[in-house]
């Protein structure tokens, strides 16, 4: 054990408590399965930490940030509120002090009220500098909450995105699949790539080639899932019902949008530098707020590009940018969705959509929803 360095018996730490990134945590598993050392470390956490296991555990809820600003909020809201109650009643005691000053009251009595008044008003100055503070330190704190959430949901992003793409690698890199596996779930041209749970056995939408990840275990339904999407769901499956279905069940249980393939002969994951996914398209963000209006029709209402869907920026970070997925299994967040000259959300040259467009040369990245 003390041969391990330093850095080894952090990466043995991570591993055990879970608590780095995940090559970190994949790094230490290694070297607890290589180095007896290093399993004896491990070991040893285990039995003096063993006992600790009748505790009960409490995660920390999700909306703990949400839970606190909206606290912040509120107390921001009340201390308006008793700022406006207090200048209410400092009107009263100088009204009233103007009538008492005003009537036939001897000197004492006059000489009196300045004394009650200014008794009167001291406790009610430091409320009120009570509440400004109180104010003050939430107006600072809750832009800053923000930007703390807003990270929050773009790293968590990023990491359901990278278990995305070591699916993808898991799934090509598997001998059982052939590479017309992938062919056929592929949306042809001039088939629709918008209709997202349809079940039917031609490929009607583009989410069925990242859903034999999750048909076939490489992925789990959840890294799907932006935190950011409020109206996701998690995608859970049955293990005896998922052979019936080819596609994900709903809109709902997906939060990106993948590249658009048309070519058969493509492989989307050959090129590093090629954008296999992002998060969802602003475009096409109205098919999936009406969406039973799209599922009656065979094709969406024409949607014409205007000033607000060419500059719009995804939905799943309040439109301040949006995560992207390269074929070598990198992530970047991205403030603009012009990359290299291309829109990526977009067709170049194509101004209305009507949900059958495609790409005209491999260069021009399209990611549909």
């Amino acid at each position: 054990m003390n041969k391990l360095t330093q850095e080894q018996q952090q990466l043995i730490l991570d591993f055990y408590f879970h608590c780095g990134n995940p090559k970190e945590i994949e790094a230490g598993r290694d070297l607890v399965a290589a180095v007896p050392g290093a399993a004896k470390l491990y070991a040893s956490l285990e039995d003096a930490l063993t006992d600790l296991d009748h505790i009960k555990y409490e995660a920390c809820p999700d909306n703990l940030v949400d839970l606190t600003i909206a606290r912040l909020k509120l107390m921001a809201t009340s201390s308006k509120v008793s700022n406006a109650r207090l200048h209410q009643l400092l009107q009263q005691e100088r009204g009233a002090s103007s009538r008492s000053a005003s009537g036939s009251a001897g000197a004492s009595s006059s000489s009196a009220n300045p004394i009650r008044k200014n008794h009167f008003l001291r406790p009610l100055f430091e409320v009120f500098a009570a509440a400004a503070c109180i104010a003050l330190v939430a107006g600072i704190l809750l832009p800053s909450l923000g930007l703390a959430r807003d990270k929050s949901r773009q790293v968590a992003c990023q990491m359901s995105m990278g278990t995305i793409a070591k699916g993808f690698t898991s799934f090509v890199n598997d001998g059982r699949h052939k590479d017309e596996d992938l062919a056929t779930t592929r949306v042809q041209a001039g088939s629709p790539w918008w209709k997202i749970g349809d079940q039917s056995r031609q490929a009607r939408s583009n989410t069925r080639y990242p859903f034999m990840l999750v048909k076939d275990n490489y992925v789990e339904g959840k890294s799907f899932i932006c935190r950011g999407d409020k109206k996701a769901l998690v995608l859970k499956f049955e293990a005896e019902n998922i052979d019936q279905f080819y596609d994900f069940p709903s809109y709902k249980n997906i939060s990106y949008s993948f590249s658009l393939f048309c070519d058969k002969k493509e492989n989307p994951f050959a090129c590093g530098k090629k954008i296999i996914a992002s998060d969802l398209n602003p475009v096409f963000q109205r098919i999936r707020c009406d969406r039973i209006a799209y599922q009656e029709a065979d094709d969406f209402l024409k949607i014409e590009l205007d000033e607000q869907l060419k500059n719009s920026q995804s939905a799943n970070h309040q439109g301040r940018g949006q995560n992207l997925l390269y074929g070598d299994g990198s992530v970047k967040y991205a403030r603009s969705r012009i990359v290299n000259g291309d829109d990526i959300f977009t067709i170049s040259g194509v101004d209305t959509y009507t949900g059958r467009e495609v790409p005209v040369v491999n260069t021009d990245i399209f990611l549909t929803p």
